[in-house]
């Protein structure tokens, strides 16, 4: 009986020896798991670090796109705006054409005035060209026309042209004594230069010979 009792104890043994064993393979399992867990995050910050270089690429390329639509735009902006500025040019040279003849035909009206106020002519007749003088006048005015100031002014070849001289001592040379046509400006340009007579002092012997003294 005895014999029976130490057999069993060495089974049992056997089977802690055997729980040990199997202990350590659990173990050695576990280990394996963790380096694979490593691994598999070594890997994911690998390709993060990809998809961050990928992104910071992309990020560039959007810049540089961005940049060339703004100088796009730009250069869009600014044609538009040439060509605008030439629409509205043309425009103003039209208008000014436009205006040209109209004052050919009020010139008409004043000769016409001149002459029917020199003869013997029925008033009804003078008072019609004074009204319809003064329909030019008035839309002239509206659409921005202004007379150029002329009468005893000193001559301006810029808004001035001579077509004359006259002998005045009373008056400085070159000053405007007589205005045989009236100018206009137009948006603060020359629609039509005024048409002048220009004074012209004599000169005498004394005049000569205060210049050669000097």
């Amino acid at each position: 009986m005895a014999e029976k009792v130490n057999d069993g104890e060495e089974e049992d043994s056997e089977e802690t020896d055997g729980g040990l064993l199997d202990n350590d393979t659990d173990d050695n399992g576990n280990e394996k798991e963790e380096d694979s867990e490593e691994t598999d995050i070594g890997q994911l910050r690998r390709e993060i670090e990809f998809l961050n270089g990928e992104l910071e690429k992309e990020r560039e390329l959007s810049e540089k796109n961005l940049s060339k639509l703004r100088y796009l735009m730009a250069d869009f902006d600014n044609y538009r705006k040439q060509m605008q500025k030439q629409v509205e040019s043309k425009i103003e040279e039209n208008r000014g054409q436009l205006f040209i003849k109209i004052l050919k035909i009020y010139d008409d009206c004043v000769l016409a005035l001149e002459t029917l106020k020199n003869g013997q002519y029925d008033p009804t007749v003078v008072g019609g060209i004074q009204g319809i003088m003064a329909n030019f006048e008035g839309f002239m005015k509206d659409e921005g026309m202004v007379e150029i100031e002329a009468m005893n002014t000193s001559f301006d070849p810029n808004v001035h042209d001579a077509i004359g001289f006259v002998t005045n001592d009373l008056a400085p040379d070159n000053t405007i004594v007589e205005v045989v046509r009236k100018g206009y400006l137009l948006s603060n340009k020359v629609l039509r230069p005024s048409s002048v007579i220009l004074s012209k002092r004599t000169v005498t012997n004394k005049d000569i010979n205060e210049r050669d003294k000097e």
